[in-house]
C-alpha cells in the first residue's frame, strides 16, 4: 500500500557533510514494551467493529524486548539507524465481527492472538545550532513498519500482514550538561495515499549519563535510559477488505551506549 511512496527523500541520508571526523555511538538496549489501540476488518461496504488489542485479545502483558540505535555525527549531520521489535501474544473474546481474505470470526469467538509491530529507522538531521552543548536540527527520513497478526478460533485463522515504508519528517534536539545529555528525536507524517489513510509518530526521549570518555574522536561508555512511543493509525483497503488499525507500542528502555 504504502510502499508505492517510497519518497525521493532518501536520497537525502546518502549526503555527508564534509570536513569532520565522524563520531558514532551504538546503543543496544532493552525496552520494557507495551502494546495499545484497536483493530477492525472488515469487507468493503460493511460497518466496522473495532477490537481493544489490549482488553478484547487480551494482548494486555508488557514484554521485555532487545533493540538497538546507532547514531553518527558527521559534521553539521546526525544519523541515526535503529530497530525496535515488538511481539505480543493473548487470549480474548472478540468484541466485533472480523473479517478477511474470507475467513470471518464472529464476535463473542474466544481468540488467541499473536500480534508483531517492529520498527525500523533511517532517518537524517542537520544541525542549525553550532557548538557542544546544544542541538536543534531539522531532517528527512524513513521508518519502515512491520505489522502482523494471526488470530485463531478453535475452528478458523485470520492472518494480517503489512510492511510499509514511511517517509518522515524529523525533528531532532538535544542539550548536555558535562557527563550528561539529554535529546529528543521526533518524526511523522499524516496523509492520503490511494484513496487509503495513514498516520505515524515515533518519538524517542533519552538521558545518557557517560562514565568515562566523552572527548571527540575518544572511546566513550554511557549509561542510557530513555523512553520510545511509536504509533499508526491506518486505515487502508486491500482487494475486497478494508482494515482499520490504530496501534501503538511505548516503554521504557535501558542500555549502554558505546562511543568512537
Amino acid at each position: 500500500m504504502l510502499a508505492r511512496t517510497t519518497p525521493l527523500c532518501v536520497a537525502f541520508l546518502a549526503l555527508l557533510a564534509a570536513c569532520s571526523t565522524p563520531r558514532v555511538e551504538i546503543m543496544p538496549r532493552l525496552m520494557q514494551a507495551k502494546l495499545d489501540g484497536t483493530i477492525a476488518a472488515n469487507t468493503s461496504g460493511f460497518t466496522l467493529t473495532s477490537n481493544d488489542l489490549a482488553d478484547d485479545l487480551g494482548l494486555d502483558e508488557t514484554e521485555d524486548e532487545f533493540g538497538a540505535r546507532a547514531d553518527l555525527v558527521l559534521g553539521g549531520s546526525t544519523f541515526t539507524f535503529a530497530y525496535q521489535p515488538a511481539s505480543f501474544s493473548g487470549s480474548g473474546t472478540l468484541a466485533g465481527d472480523i473479517t478477511h481474505n474470507g475467513t470471518t470470526i464472529t464476535a463473542g469467538t474466544a481468540v488467541d492472538t499473536d500480534t508483531d509491530m517492529d520498527v525500523a529507522s533511517a532517518l537524517w538531521t542537520h544541525d542549525f545550532v553550532p557548538g557542544e552543548n546544544l542541538e536543534l536540527g531539522l531532517g528527512l527520513g524513513v521508518q519502515v513498519l512491520d505489522f502482523s497478526s494471526t488470530m485463531r478460533s478453535a475452528t478458523d485463522t485470520i492472518d494480517m500482514d503489512q510492511t510499509a515504508p514511511i517517509p518522515v519528517l524529523v525533528g531532532r534536539a538535544g542539550v548536555a550538561f558535562g557527563p550528561v545529555d539529554f535529546s529528543a528525536l521526533v518524526s511523522g507524517l499524516t496523509g492520503s495515499f490511494d484513496g487509503n489513510d495513514a498516520t505515524f509518530l515515533d518519538a524517542d526521549l533519552m538521558a545518557r549519563w557517560r562514565f568515562f570518555g566523552g572527548v571527540a574522536g575518544a572511546l566513550s561508555g554511557a549509561l542510557v535510559l530513555g523512553w520510545k512511543y511509536s504509533d499508526v493509525d491506518l486505515d487502508y483497503t486491500d482487494g475486497g477488505d478494508r482494515t482499520k488499525a490504530d496501534a501503538n507500542v511505548s516503554g521504557l528502555y535501558y542500555g549502554l551506549s558505546i562511543g568512537f
